[in-house]
């Protein structure tokens, strides 16, 4: 008789994959909550997570990285928390993770743009996809156009186009803001523009950018990051890039801090006739230049650019300027400087992969009434005219205080030298002056009435911005 067999049926323990060069693939490398969010306050999105390969993957941690003082919630697999252990994602299979996030868009205490990533751990090493939301009502220019050679933008003025910002609510740029060429962009006072991590704005040639604000209500340019810690921290955006035009740019009482480059004004092809204006206007906490020029045009009166990484000026391949009634000072302390405060020259080089380019123009004049040039290095003075051209080299430097040791070479008409012009606090951004400093009665009128924080100069006026007033009346000066 045939024996009858018994069987039995054995589930397979899966095979866990341990190399720690397997990664998992997702459907986004980036969660953004767009700006629908400003007026929602709370929404939900969804990521895909997939295991590529033909065995099993156990993915010892999923996790918000903020852990639970993050504003945005994970759900994975239909359990909501901060923090999933031991998950096994099966070959070929995928997961849900959704992630939400809920913040009152009109609390004015929120940042501009709240961060926070989640976190995969697999086989001893971490992914993260990014989460980025709008933590404020807001204006967001957001790219929309990619051209190579050049980072993400937004035509914010096109072509014969005149756009107004107004101050109703703050402006927050990530990417490239640009104003085509024949488009103006006019800022309003009191208006707040933000940028995001290396982003900036182009005023491409042909176009203008007219800033007006006022004493009481300057127009801000400066990062996202709105924390305590991050109000005097440079390189958290670019720069802001005008090139030439037929059409003037001015700024007038502007606030332009915490980038990498304050104002690059660069002549791109040829001289187009425009000037730069800039009054009343403060640019500090560059983590390079305060203002580049290369061949421009610029007019300055009653303007602060201090604490740079670089140079405060570095006014380069010739051009026209003036600057009355300013203080340039360098007090940087957030790394080791070695460019003097001021670069004057009538070249620039350019490295490229073929080597050195060695761009020239004509240095027009360069004038320099009533200034102070001031900072922690032993000289802070730099006229660098290309070789052969030293005679046409046209500068002055008209009632300054400068430090230098260039004392009997520098083009200078009763200037002072190498004396402390005791500022009140330079490392924190204030440079007005002390009871005892050598720049007080030492300067002559240059038909500016007012220093930088509005106060009426006399007929001996202070060098620099700020004119001094002992504390605590200021309308009794000296």
């Amino acid at each position: 008789m045939a024996g009858m067999g018994v069987f039995f049926a054995c589930s397979k323990e899966p095979i866990i994959i341990t190399d720690s060069s397997v990664k998992l693939a997702f459907s986004n490398d980036t969660i953004t909550f767009d700006t629908i969010f400003t007026t929602m306050g709370s929404v939900t999105k969804q990521l895909k997570v997939y295991n590529k390969e033909k065995n099993t993957l156990l993915i010892s941690k999923i996790a918000l990285a903020g852990g639970t003082q993050s504003p945005y919630q994970i759900n994975v697999n239909g359990h909501s928390g901060t923090v999933f252990n031991e998950l096994e994602l099966a070959g070929g299979d995928s997961l849900f993770v959704f992630v939400r996030i809920t913040i009152d868009p009109n609390n004015q205490n929120s940042p501009l743009i709240v961060r926070d990533s989640v976190l995969f751990e697999l086989n001893g090493k971490i992914q993260d996809v990014d989460l980025y939301a709008w933590g404020q009502d807001a204006h967001y220019i957001l790219p929309n156009l990619n051209i190579e050679g050049l980072p993400p933008l937004n035509i914010i003025a096109r072509e014969g186009e005149t756009v107004n910002w107004t101050n109703d609510k703050p402006y927050v740029i990530v990417g490239y803001a640009v104003v085509d060429s024949l488009a103006t962009l006019k800022i309003e006072a009191g208006t707040r523009i933000h940028f995001y991590n290396k982003s900036g704005m182009w005023i491409y040639k042909g176009g203008s950018i007219q800033v007006d604000g006022t004493k009481e209500n300057s127009v801000t340019f400066q990062g996202t990051r709105l924390e305590s810690d991050y109000q005097n921290l440079p390189a958290q955006w670019d720069r802001i890039w005008i090139n030439e035009s037929k059409a003037d740019s001015y700024f007038n009482y502007a606030i332009i801090k915490n980038g990498t480059i304050g104002i690059q004004a660069e002549t791109l092809t040829q001289s187009l006739g425009n000037t730069l204006f800039l009054t009343n206007t403060k640019i500090v906490n560059m983590s390079g230049w305060g203002l580049f020029t290369r061949f421009y045009k610029i007019e300055a009166n009653t303007i602060l650019v201090a604490n740079t990484g670089s140079s405060v000026l570095n006014l380069t391949t010739g051009g026209s300027y003036s600057f009355k009634n300013s203080t340039f000072a360098n007090y940087y302390s957030y790394a080791v400087r070695k460019d003097p405060l001021l670069h004057l020259s009538n070249y620039f080089i350019y490295s490229g992969a073929q080597g050195d380019i060695v761009y020239n123009g004509i240095l027009e004049k360069a004038y320099f009434g009533d200034c102070v040039f001031y900072g922690t290095l032993d000289e802070e003075i730099l006229i660098d005219p290309f070789t052969g051209t030293e005679n046409d080299f046209p500068y002055l430097f008209d009632y300054c205080l400068l430090k230098s040791s260039l004392t009997g070479s520098l083009q200078t008409n009763e200037s002072i030298f190498n004396r402390d012009p005791l500022f009140v606090a330079p490392y924190d951004a204030d440079f007005s002056l002390e009871t005892d400093s050598p720049v007080i009665d030492k300067g002559i009128f240059m038909g500016n009435i007012f220093d930088l924080d509005g106060n009426s100069r006399d007929l001996k006026p202070d060098l620099g911005a700020y004119e001094y007033f002992p504390p605590p009346t200021k309308w009794n000066k000296k």
